[in-house]
């Protein structure tokens, strides 16, 4: 994901979660991108966050459980999700 694309999500997690300006744009930087990465990861395909809104709002609600130390939890609760992406972006092999 390219900055402008991470500076958009940035205002939007700043506007929908309430954060002050006092919470450095390069920490939420940091959990955007390490986001992007876990649930690309995880789904096994790199998504695209402007046209699927599940993953955005996904990787959104990882931030927010990122700010708050609570990963282990954000995982419990949105396994489900991830399965989701999983299933909707799985690439067959010939392996």
């Amino acid at each position: 994901m390219d900055d402008l694309k991470i500076k958009e999500i940035i205002t939007e997690i700043r506007n929908e979660q309430h954060i002050s300006s006092a919470e450095k744009e390069e920490t939420l930087k940091s959990y955007v991108k390490e986001a992007e990465y876990d649930i690309n990861y995880s789904s096994g395909s790199k998504i695209d966050y402007k046209k699927d809104l599940q993953a955005r709002s996904l990787l959104k609600n990882y931030v927010l459980y990122r700010r708050f130390n609570r990963l282990a939890e954000f995982k419990q609760l949105y396994g489900g999700e991830y399965a989701n992406l999983q299933a909707r972006y799985y690439k067959p092999t010939s392996l």
